[in-house]
């Protein structure tokens, strides 16, 4: 018995002395920061890295399709009809995009920024000649002017102060030109004016008809 004790007793300061180590709870990972997480190859292209889009009409001919290249490798796709995008896929490069359009058989450049047109538009035909010289901002269409294959201007419309409730009819201030420079159609509707008018031309440049409206777009007497 009295040995038994001295046991114990010899045990019991050993594990005093020495205490069993206790599990210790593992610190949760820290949270990848903005700035450290992955970004998108398609927003941030390297140095020297092309940005190429190609335009297709869809088979059915009812809308236009535009896919985005990067070096070659696919990076979005967008669905246009009458030049509005109701459909995008993936992530557009940031800055300056080469793009040819096969049904036109037309080629340019133009900028983006956050997945939008944002600076100047250049068109051009397969001659070399200038076909359309735009300006958008936000992916909104401030102003451009067409051309003939001949270089003489065809359209030229500016959007900006446009009306907002001129559906069905033009907005702005645009002209449409016979390819002799005479003026064939005009129109003005603007914020700044009450009185916005439709104006048709003969070749001769003497008038055919003009149309006049009030500030809700309603025809005038």
């Amino acid at each position: 018995m009295v040995m038994t004790n001295q046991w114990l007793q010899k045990s019991v300061q050993e594990i005093t002395r020495h205490p069993a180590p206790t599990a210790v709870a593992m610190a949760p990972p820290a949270p990848v920061t903005a700035k450290e997480a992955p970004q998108p190859n398609a927003l941030y292209r390297k140095h020297g890295q092309k940005v190429l889009r190609k335009d297709r009409l869809s088979p059915g001919r009812d809308y236009m399709e535009s896919v985005f290249y990067l070096d070659g490798e696919e990076i979005a796709r967008q669905k246009i009809v009458n030049g509005t995008v109701l459909d995008s896929d993936g992530q557009i490069a940031q800055g300056k995009v080469d793009f040819i359009d096969e049904s036109k058989a037309t080629r340019g450049v133009e900028y983006y920024k956050d997945g939008q047109k944002n600076g100047p538009s250049l068109t051009y035909f397969s001659s070399g000649q200038l076909n359309v010289d735009a300006y958008y901002q936000n992916g909104a269409l401030l102003r451009k002017k067409e051309y003939y294959n001949n270089g003489a201007l065809r359209i030229e419309i500016n959007y900006e102060g446009a009306r907002t409730n001129m559906a069905g009819k033009e907005a702005g201030d645009g002209k449409v030109y016979y390819r002799d420079g005479v003026v064939k159609y005009e129109w003005h509707f603007t914020q700044s004016d009450k009185v916005g008018y439709q104006r048709s031309y003969n070749p001769d440049g003497t008038l055919r008809a003009a149309f006049y409206f009030d500030e809700n777009g309603q025809l005038t007497p």
